[in-house]
């Protein structure tokens, strides 16, 4: 079957602007074909056929999964995450491991959780000097790790959490440099110790190590209110107890996904309050009288205007009609985040940082996607939001924010994510009203 119309440049080309110049790509493809376009990478095995449309968008997320199979499109995550991650199975699977990782994200426990996460955001921004420079990427990233390992780990596995988070960085490196990713996606081969894949291979057997040692003292604890805890005391509908393959990979999908994106989210919120000058002034106001909606609005506007993720893509294993194609079995079909929120049909301005269009109300379905949809929308989305908020509530109360230059960061590719150009780098002044 034909697809859409899309680059006509070599994969090996395509493949090298997919990663150095991410954005820039999709609204060219967007501008010169419309919609649906395909591109043509090494980075997948098959083309990528891109929508951005709500009713494009729904038909996707309301499909049969069995159809389209959000896990076949994430395989290049086995390496790390393994076979159990639920961000890899679909179907039945798919929702068993599902419903194991939901319960700890929600309810009461969500309110421990809020206090972890704002003890830490306190003591971290009660280091940024006086007027100094701070890289807020590489500093969200060390709250958002120290937050995800606390929370799935417990206090009482402080000494193992601090291993775990070195071999997570470890691991996660290779894969924020270009020519790094690039080499670990595409020789796949471990050609010895100074190779990619090589080193990268150890880095995940010192995790899986790590948290083997780590799962077998948690069984020996009772009174521990830990995520991993909660996670070995569920059952499958069968009766059955999670194995202890299935803790592993359900552990390090939260210590990678769970912190990564969320740090980048961070980094983007403090870049732009600190080229909003307005925007961060009200929300300091409306923290200060206790209420919370502006908060909220803020959330929301960085994740629509710089999401983290690009795509929330699915494989089709048998043909699917989308936007007037019929798209054969085999293909990736991409809802794309970062179009999506740009459409200036749905969201006037759609380039302009404007918290105050989320306080008119919930925005129309799927034309907000940050956290994907359907069936696969992301388990941590509720921690993740809350996450946010509290680390913003910790930076805005205790300083105030300026831009080292007027002109904004780009959007650039750090392993799957999108991370502003310049790390995020603001300069923090410490409110005296904060002393």
């Amino acid at each position: 079957m034909p697809l859409p119309p899309g680059p006509t440049a070599p994969s090996a080309v395509q493949t090298a602007e997919w990663v150095a110049r991410p954005t820039a790509l999709m609204r060219r493809c967007q501008a010169r074909y419309g919609e649906p376009f395909t591109l043509r990478t090494s980075w997948a095995d098959a083309p990528m056929v891109f929508v951005s449309g709500p009713a494009e968008i729904q038909r996707v997320f309301a499909a049969d999964p069995s159809v389209l199979r959000g896990g076949a499109s994430s395989a290049v995550l086995e390496p790390f995450v393994g076979s159990h991650s639920i961000l890899l199975l679909d179907g039945p699977e798919h929702l068993r491991q599902r419903r194991l990782m939901l319960p700890p994200f929600h309810g009461e426990r969500m309110q421990a959780h809020r206090d972890v996460v704002a003890s830490i955001a306190e003591a971290e921004v009660a280091t940024w000097g006086r007027g100094g420079a701070v890289s807020t990427l590489e500093r969200m990233q060390a709250l958002t790790l120290e937050v995800i390992v606390r929370a799935v780990f417990g206090v009482r596995a402080a000494e193992q959490g601090e291993r775990v988070k070195a071999a997570i960085r470890r691991a996660l490196d290779p894969t924020t440099s270009i020519p790094r990713m690039l080499a670990l996606a595409l020789v796949q081969r471990d050609l010895g110790p100074c190779s990619p894949w090589g080193a990268f291979r150890r880095a995940v057997a010192e995790v899986d190590v790590l948290l083997e040692q780590v799962i077998a003292q948690a069984r020996s604890r009772t009174d521990d209110e830990s995520i991993l805890s909660l996670l070995m005391s569920a059952r499958h509908e069968d009766g059955s107890p999670p194995s202890d393959a299935e803790l592993r990979d359900q552990l390090v999908t939260l210590l990678a996904a769970g912190h990564e994106t969320t740090a980048g989210a961070l980094a983007w919120a403090l870049e732009r309050l600190a080229r909003h000058p307005a925007v961060l002034a009200r929300l300091r106001d409306e923290l200060a009288s206790g209420e919370e909606t502006y908060l909220d609005a803020v959330v929301k506007e960085v994740l629509r205007t710089r999401p983290v993720l690009s795509i929330v893509a699915r494989k089709l294993t048998a043909p699917f009609t989308v936007a007037g194609w019929e798209l054969p079995a085999g293909v990736h079909l991409a809802p794309c985040i970062y179009l999506a929120h740009r459409r200036p049909e749905l969201w006037p301005e759609p380039t302009a940082f404007q918290p105050e269009r989320f306080l008119a109300g919930a925005p129309d379905p799927y034309t907000w996607i940050p956290f994907g949809g359907g069936v696969r929308r992301c388990v941590g989305a509720a921690f993740a939001t809350m996450e946010m908020k509290e680390a913003l509530r910790a930076v805005v109360t205790r300083v105030d924010l300026t831009a080292p230059a007027a002109r904004g960061e780009r959007m650039v590719r750090r392993g799957i994510t999108l991370t502003p150009s310049g790390k995020g780098r603001v300069l923090a002044q410490p409110l005296r009203s904060a002393h």
